[in-house]
């Protein structure tokens, strides 16, 4: 599809006659179409709202929309918390069937490659969100923010989220991932599909489920994992076959009832067990000024169902480690350049639609990107800026023309010129160490000057020292 189709696309599902019924907690809201606020300028707002306070997002949307007629802050909170966030679903559902689907689409080996991984929100402090999502509490003395459980399952080739969910912070990674498999259940069946999934993913509940369903998968194992049939290989042994048969007891222990019926009519489960090992130095400089280099050894091992005809050992490695952490680097676009985590009410219903607002909008900025990169001649010494991509669509003339659903051939042409023109140089040491420092002091700001978050901070007998987690 063309860029101008796909835009178009996009701006005829938020106008589709069926998100009404989706979109109402209430029976008789959004039932007119000539107020202030209609459930289209609602959605068009939520999508593309950027601004650090909610008068700035009203009175950016409106101007660029050419409305002077503009509501008040109370009446945009309350259009909010009565806007049944069910509707993103929908907006979704319809993006994958008018957009996704005849889209063409980037595969590996015919595969399409699905991560699946969460990463926590954190919410205004204030007691609602706090007890319908939860708190970080690292003790028991420590009282954190409020935060959510946020889940995605991400096409890292084609840089499209497919499925989202928002939960309490408890709720385990597996529940969500099931939750995604069977939302696309219908979209993933027409496609050869590689799941790549972190450590806390893995389960035989979900290696059968993918056996029955025919997807592939690679996830990082866990050392507890099988560890009858892995004491059982040479220890030189860098890829390897395992059966397992999964007995009376353990199939007592799936949760899911298609699954268990599975289970019991194929008990025998064949995982192949792929080994790697490997090291770097890590430089830390102390309180003092002195630079430590420390040499890290890592082995890793991962479980897939991928024949060694398909994917060597190490394909199986580069997949997981180079394809699958682009949904780390999405969560990064969606909480420094998107600023997802900026909300304006501690109403849940609000904080749900301004965070699901936030992941359609991740997925329209990305299809422009992709087009951008598409068009780009192949030189491999820079990217594009995506940083400045996200700005020109949150630019008047971009929101406007979305909101019309008009996008001219010369405007849009000069459009994607000009999110081409600015580019990132690719020069290999260039970021800027942030890990293992030692900080004398507490940053005052979230952000650095180069718009990257500041990393959080371990308390050592040293003193304060950046960490990664």
């Amino acid at each position: 599809m063309h860029l101008r189709n796909i835009l178009h696309a996009f701006s005829f599902i938020l106008s589709d006659p069926s998100l009404f019924s989706h979109a109402r907690i209430l029976p008789h809201s959004f039932t007119r179409e000539k107020g202030k606020m209609p459930l289209r300028y609602l959605l068009t707002y939520l999508v593309f709202r950027h601004g650090k306070t909610l008068s700035e997002d009203i009175s950016t949307f409106y101007s660029s929309v050419r409305n002077l007629d503009i509501p008040s802050k109370q009446a945009v909170l309350k259009r909010m918390s009565i806007l049944n966030y069910d509707v993103w679903f929908k907006i979704q559902q319809l993006f994958l069937e008018r957009i996704y689907l005849p889209m063409k689409k980037t595969t590996l080996h015919g595969y399409l490659l699905i991560a699946i991984d969460g990463t926590f929100a954190t919410l205004p402090d204030h007691p609602v969100p706090g007890m319908i999502f939860g708190r970080h509490e690292s003790s028991k003395n420590y009282r954190g923010d409020p935060q959510a459980k946020v889940s995605v399952a991400y096409d890292v080739l084609n840089h499209v989220i497919l499925d989202f969910r928002i939960a309490h912070q408890d709720v385990s990674e597996i529940p969500l991932m099931f939750q995604h498999l069977e939302a696309l259940e219908n979209i993933l069946k027409k496609y050869k599909v590689i799941i790549l999934a972190d450590r806390y993913y893995g389960s035989a509940e979900f290696f059968k489920y993918c056996e029955m369903k025919g997807y592939r998968y690679i996830v990082r194992a866990k050392k507890n994992f099988f560890k009858k049939q892995r004491a059982e290989l040479a220890q030189n042994c860098m890829d390897a076959q395992l059966d397992i048969l999964i007995d009376r007891l353990w199939q007592k222990r799936i949760i899911r009832e298609e699954i268990r019926v599975y289970i019991i009519k194929n008990p025998q489960m064949s995982v192949r067990l792929v080994k790697g090992h490997y090291e770097y130095d890590e430089e830390y400089i102390t309180f003092k000024g002195k630079k430590i280099i420390r040499h890290i050894d890592v082995d890793s091992e991962y479980f897939t169902n991928l024949s060694t005809e398909e994917f060597s050992t190490d394909a199986i490695i580069d997949v997981y480690h180079k394809d699958r952490w682009r949904i780390e680097t999405a969560y990064g676009t969606l909480k420094t350049f998107l600023d997802m985590e900026q909300l304006n009410s501690a109403n849940p219903i609000v904080i749900m639609n301004e965070l699901m607002a936030k992941l359609i909008y991740f997925n329209i900025e990305n299809l422009i990107k992709k087009s951008c990169e598409g068009t780009d001649r192949q030189d491999t010494s820079y990217i594009i800026n995506n940083k400045n991509i996200i700005e020109l669509c949150h630019g008047a003339w971009f929101v406007s023309a979305f909101h019309e659903n008009r996008f001219p051939i010369k405007r849009l042409n000069e459009f994607i010129k000009e999110c081409r023109r600015h580019k990132i140089l690719i020069r290999s040491g260039r970021h800027y160490k942030r890990w293992g420092k030692f900080q004398r002091s507490l940053k005052q700001r979230r952000h650095r000057r180069d718009g990257r978050n500041n990393p959080p901070l371990r308390i050592t007998k040293a003193g304060m020292m950046t960490s990664n987690h």
